[in-house]
């Protein structure tokens, strides 16, 4: 009886386990709205970070099909981040989620106008973990007009 409890409770455990790995990241942006077009910062924090590998944040357009990634973001990768829980990813460079992350969007990209169109941060796992879109998000933003 005692053998049949505990493989049930270790069952439990492992099911119970299981959705807390996969849990989506979060990510709170500040400000969203009316961003300078020259010098704007906007901040970032995350919690519930993968404990396997770290995310990108990109800024693009915001995507045409909703759930679908975007397509068209900011190539030079001038407002892209690496960021992590994991203290590797931090040895190679990745910049910890422990703290505010600091990000300078800017108004147009090659084939972008986040001026006067909808553009987004793409939040999405980094490179060791590419295939996987659990983690996927749009945060939408809006600069303010000159």
């Amino acid at each position: 009886m005692k053998k049949k409890m505990i493989a049930g409770l270790s069952i439990a455990l492992v099911i119970a386990a299981a959705p807390l790995a996969n849990a989506k990241a979060t990510v709170t942006a500040t400000p969203l709205k009316n961003i300078a077009q020259k010098g704007g910062v906007v901040t970032f924090k995350f919690a519930k970070m993968p404990a396997k590998n770290g995310l990108y944040i990109q800024e693009c357009m915001a995507p045409t099909t909703k759930g679908a990634a975007p397509t068209v973001c900011d190539s030079d990768q001038t407002t892209q981040a690496w960021v992590s829980a994991a203290k590797a990813d931090i040895a190679q460079g990745a910049t910890s989620a422990a703290g505010k992350v600091l990000e300078h969007p800017v108004p147009y990209f090659t084939n972008a106008d986040c001026v006067h169109t909808t553009c987004v941060f793409y939040i999405s796992n980094d490179h060791t973990a590419a295939a996987d879109r659990s983690q996927d998000q749009v945060i939408p933003f809006t600069f303010a007009a000159k």
